[in-house]
C-alpha cells in the first residue's frame, strides 16, 4: 500500500521516523576518503559536523564562509574547485 503525503505531513512523517536516531556510532565504520563540508551559515554547524571529522578516518572538512547549506550554488568556483583537488588521486 502506497501512501503519498505532501507539504508538511511529509515533512513531518519523515521527521517523526529519524527522531533519536543517528549515525555518530558508526562514523568510525567508513574507509574511504570522505569530503565533509558545511557553511557558516548553514543548519549544519560547525558541531554538527565535528563528529563526523573527529570520527572518519580520512576526511577532509571545509567551511564556506559565504554560504549557508548549498555552497555549490552560493560559492560555485571554489566549491568546484575542492571538489576537483579532493577528487584527484595522490601523486
Amino acid at each position: 500500500m502506497a501512501v503519498w503525503l505532501v507539504g508538511q505531513s511529509f515533512i513531518w512523517y519523515h521527521f517523526r521516523i529519524l527522531v533519536g536516531w543517528s549515525i555518530i556510532d558508526r562514523l568510525h565504520l567508513i574507509q574511504v576518503p570522505t569530503f565533509v563540508i558545511n557553511g557558516r551559515k548553514d543548519i549544519a554547524q560547525d558541531f554538527v559536523v565535528a563528529p563526523f571529522f573527529e570520527r572518519i578516518q580520512k576526511v577532509k572538512w571545509v567551511t564556506f564562509e559565504n554560504s549557508s547549506h548549498t555552497p555549490y550554488w552560493e560559492e560555485p568556483e571554489r566549491y568546484m574547485q575542492l571538489v576537483s583537488d579532493f577528487l584527484k588521486p595522490d601523486a
